[in-house]
C-alpha cells in the first residue's frame, strides 16, 4: 500500500522536496565557500566534497605559480648601446667623453665604461649587467638578485661604485684636476631589470641615466669652462687594457 500526501505518492513528493532544498540551500553553500557555478559543478562531478580535497581557489594558485619568464644577465651589446647614447649626448651638448674610463692610479685601475665631462663635473659610468629584480641590502651588505625563480646574492653595487670613485679621485688629483668634481653612476644596462631599491643610491637604468643627464645639462652651473680640455687630460692618464685571451 502506497502512502499518499495530499493525493501524491512518496515517489512524487520526494523530488519536489529535494528541488526546494536545492533552490534555497545551494546558493547559501556557494556563497559560504566562495564558489561560482563552474566550481560547484567541478566539485559535484569530481566528488571532491570532502574537506581539504577541493580548493575553489585552485585557478588563482595555479596562476600565481606560473613560471617566471627565463632571463639572463646582460653582455657587451647592451653596454655598447649605452656608450653610443653617451657619445651622441656628449656631442649634442659639447661635453667631453673618454672611453674606456680606465683611469690608473698606482697599481690600481678604475674599470669604467666611460668618463663623461659635463659643464659641472666628471661622471664615471660603472655598468652592471644583472637582470631580474634587484633589492638592496643593509649598509655595505650584499644585495639580492631575483631571477629565474632563484635568489642570488651579489656584491653591493654601491660599494663597488664607491671604490671606482675613490680610484678616479686619486687619479684626477695626481693629474692636476683636484678642483674638478667627480662622481660614479652605477648603471644597470640589462633591458630586463627592475631596481626595487628606491632613490638615493646613485644607481640607474640606461633610460633613467640619460633622462637625468638631460635635466642636469639644462640646469647645471658651469664650473668646467672647457669640458673637451678636461677630457684630454683624463685620456692622458687612462691605461690601455689588453683584452684577455678567450
Amino acid at each position: 500500500m502506497q502512502i499518499r500526501y495530499a493525493g501524491f505518492t512518496m515517489e512524487q513528493v520526494l523530488p519536489l522536496i529535494l528541488a526546494i532544498l536545492l533552490i534555497f540551500l545551494l546558493p547559501m553553500i556557494m556563497r559560504r565557500n566562495g564558489w561560482d557555478f563552474d566550481d560547484f559543478m567541478r566539485a559535484l562531478v569530481g566528488g571532491l566534497w570532502k574537506k581539504g580535497k577541493y580548493d575553489p581557489k585552485a585557478k588563482e594558485k595555479a596562476a600565481a605559480k606560473k613560471r617566471e619568464p627565463h632571463l639572463s644577465n646582460g653582455g657587451k651589446g647592451e653596454m655598447m648601446e649605452l656608450l653610443s647614447s653617451l657619445i651622441t649626448f656628449a656631442r649634442r651638448h659639447d661635453f667631453g667623453i673618454v672611453y674606456p674610463g680606465t683611469l690608473a692610479h698606482g697599481s690600481e685601475v678604475a674599470t669604467l665604461l666611460a668618463l663623461l665631462v659635463t659643464k659641472s663635473e666628471v661622471v664615471g659610468i660603472n655598468c652592471f649587467g644583472y637582470g631580474g629584480t634587484i633589492t638592496a641590502g643593509k649598509g655595505d651588505a650584499d644585495w639580492k638578485q631575483h631571477m629565474n625563480e632563484q635568489d642570488i646574492m651579489i656584491k653591493s653595487p654601491v660599494v663597488l661604485c664607491r671604490k671606482q670613485q675613490r680610484l678616479c679621485r686619486q687619479a684626477m688629483d695626481a693629474a692636476g684636476l683636484k678642483d674638478v668634481s667627480v662622481r660614479v653612476a652605477g648603471v644597470f644596462t640589462n633591458h630586463h631589470v627592475t631596481l626595487a631599491i628606491g632613490n638615493g643610491y646613485g644607481l640607474y637604468t640606461t633610460e633613467s641615466l640619460i633622462e637625468e643627464l638631460k635635466v642636469q645639462a639644462s640646469a647645471e652651473e658651469e664650473r668646467i669652462p672647457d669640458p673637451q680640455k678636461v677630457a684630454e687630460q683624463l685620456a692622458a692618464v687612462t691605461k690601455k687594457i689588453r683584452p684577455g685571451r678567450k
